[in-house]
């Protein structure tokens, strides 16, 4: 699509939606819901999908009106952006904030939380072409200068989790990681650990005894894409339009070698894999374990 269409055809879809809205949603009622879990999990994927129907008004996480700098805005923001909804569905990606993530369903009491996840080693490789430079240093956007170059969980262990004093990770968590921490880890060991500790929070946090949370395995929608976004939609309240599985691929999945991990955080890594995929057995086939 050339740069002339591509607003064209932008502009179409957002009025399309709008008059769908008005017409099959006349009382402009929406429910919230948020998509958390780990960096490079697919999540992008996940909301671009969801948001092909008229049913679900996204914000991004780079979206100003409801996240700073990635992170999701007060609750008064998002509920005045949930007010002036009209479509079923709000969705909102706040994957940095998935350690606040018995707050968002104390502070949105009709919400809904999907928990995304993702094979580590895809994960680690994605992560460190997307965030790193050749030097090591992190850099999480291209378009904004490194607040702090350091690796995020280098600078969590330097700092005693400072980052999260206001939302406090729970104990096992923190515990966790510190066993695993070592200063001599390799890069690719550091951004696993990272992995190990956002994902070990859907356990942690008491997620999986909630209703309103759904865990989602990316490998089970990139592989078989209609009966997970059909499941999804079930969950969100949403009725399933075929569009939303259109155009999913296989193909990221297993792309490159493993990367070089320390034994300890790798048998850490496929102790909780195991774990988070012993959760989602109804999206899971024997086509793909």
């Amino acid at each position: 699509m050339n740069r002339i269409a591509r607003p064209w055809t932008a502009r179409r879809t957002a009025l399309r939606n709008f008059l769908l809205r008005r017409l099959r949603n006349p009382t402009g009622q929406t429910r919230p819901a948020f998509l958390i879990g780990a960096v490079r999990s697919g999540t992008s994927m996940i909301v671009s999908q969801l948001a092909r129907s008229w049913q679900v008004e996204l914000y991004n996480e780079d979206h100003p009106a409801a996240f700073d700098y990635w992170r999701l805005r007060d609750f008064v923001v998002i509920e005045n952006l949930l007010a002036a909804s009209r479509a079923p569905l709000t969705l909102f990606k706040p994957i940095l904030d998935t350690h606040r993530a018995r707050q968002l369903l104390a502070g949105f009491p009709e919400g809904r939380l999907i928990f995304a996840f993702r094979d580590f080693d895809d994960v680690i490789n994605s992560a460190r072409k997307r965030f790193y430079e050749d030097d090591g240093s992190f850099n999480p956007s291209r378009r904004l200068p490194p607040r702090d170059p350091r690796e995020p969980v280098t600078r969590w262990m330097d700092t005693d989790f400072a980052e999260f004093s206001r939302d406090p990770l729970p104990a096992e968590t923190t515990d966790h990681i510190r066993a695993l921490w070592r200063t001599d880890l390799n890069l690719n060991s550091r951004i696993a650990l990272r992995w190990v500790l956002t994902n070990r929070l859907y356990f942690d946090l008491g997620l999986d005894r909630e209703d309103r949370v759904r865990l989602v395995r990316y490998e089970d929608l990139a592989a078989d894409p209609e009966p997970g976004f059909r499941e999804l939609c079930g969950f969100l309240g949403l009725a399933f339009d075929p569009e939303i599985a259109a155009g999913v691929f296989a193909s990221s999945i297993g792309k490159e070698a493993a990367p070089d991990l320390a034994p300890s955080v790798r048998a850490a890594c496929e102790a909780l894999m195991g774990r988070l995929s012993q959760q989602t057995p109804a999206l899971r086939t024997e086509a793909h374990g």
